[in-house]
């Protein structure tokens, strides 16, 4: 078990601690135990940089969510989601020294992939997630890469996802002999996963670099940048700065736009119920609250203005979430409990 908790910190902090990676309390990473009966996942709401031995981990009965996935019955409608969030519950375990917190709302597709899991709301994957021509482009920048690559269209998160990741990663490997070590997420990110700590993060790294070199995209966000006010923190980073000039920002302009999940959680719904926590005054963004989610703002507006951007500036067509996609997202009661998280 300490070998893997500290694994999970491993890849955890490698993919928590870069900006362009994972923005606020997004993403999610796991590990299972050797003997495969214990999963180690990030909970629910905290960012990945939070996880330490003592906290921002849960550990879960891999076996008993296996069991559920592999016999569930698919055609049960409505009804499923709500058996696969109580099968979630029932499966936590309580471990002495750990609190009691929440798993992430991805823990299904976590059990069924590989031993190492690193999902992240990269801005560069996303340049491919959120644009209609990312599914070929993929094809296309990766087809001569050792690690096999899926692209799976926009599925609602839960237990709907995992059974669409279940099948796509069941067919590709009934064709090609092995698993997919690499999954886009249309609209959502990317999933990397292997048997190996170092492959694992190697392969991210490399998915990351590529899309990275062939874009053009070096320079574009590395780091945020907040100035404290009286009342709070004021936005000093460059790409949103340039966006704003550009694109203008408003609430209605998020609405009109809406790209991924942690977008919703995060800016849209937050803002509509709290305006007052993001003043805009011409180009100038000022948030009036703590350092923690001001942070959380500017990295989620930073991600966002840098994924408009680039597929903008590259030619391709901005692909948004349905409205009936957005309305799943906004009373999922997992979204609410990730965004209560403080």
């Amino acid at each position: 078990m300490k070998l893997s908790i500290h694994s999970l910190i491993d890849i955890s902090t490698y993919a928590g601690c870069r900006v362009d990676y994972t923005q606020g309390g997004g993403g999610n990473t796991s590990v299972k135990t050797p003997d495969g009966k214990i999963l180690l996942i990030k909970a629910s709401g905290y960012k990945l940089k939070d996880v330490c031995p003592t906290n921002a981990f849960v550990c879960v009965d891999q076996q008993k969510i296996l069991s559920f996935y592999q016999n569930v019955n698919q055609n049960d409608g409505e009804n499923n989601e709500k058996l696969s969030s109580q099968m979630v519950k029932d499966s936590t375990l309580t471990i002495e020294g750990l609190p009691n917190l929440r798993p992430s709302v991805e823990v299904g597709f976590h059990a069924i992939l590989s031993k190492y899991v690193i999902h992240t709301h990269s801005v560069y994957a996303n340049v491919l997630a959120c644009s209609n021509e990312g599914e070929l482009l993929a094809q296309k920048i990766f087809e001569d890469k050792d690690y096999g690559v899926v692209f799976l269209p926009y599925i609602n998160p839960g237990f709907e996802l995992t059974l669409a990741m279940k099948s796509v990663i069941e067919n590709y490997q009934a064709k090609n002999g092995k698993l997919p070590e690499v999954i886009f997420m249309k609209n959502h990110g990317l999933v990397v996963t292997s048997d190996t700590l170092d492959r694992v993060k190697d392969v991210h790294t490399d998915v990351n670099l590529t899309i990275e070199k062939y874009f053009n995209l070096t320079g574009l966000l590395t780091e945020i940048n907040l100035k404290q006010t009286p009342n709070g923190y004021l936005s000093k980073t460059k790409i949103i700065s340039d966006f704003i000039k550009e694109n203008g920002l408003s609430l209605e302009l998020l609405n009109k736009y809406p790209l991924y999940p942690d977008q919703l959680v995060y800016l849209n719904n937050l803002l509509y119920a709290t305006p007052e926590l993001m003043k805009i005054d011409g180009r100038k963004v000022e948030y009036n609250t703590d350092l923690k989610q001001a942070t959380t703002l500017e990295e989620t507006l930073a991600a966002y203005a840098f994924v408009i951007k680039a597929v903008k500036d590259n030619g391709l067509t901005l692909s948004t979430m349905s409205q009936q996609e957005v309305a799943f997202i906004n009373g999922w009661e997992a979204e609410k409990y990730r965004r209560s998280v403080k």
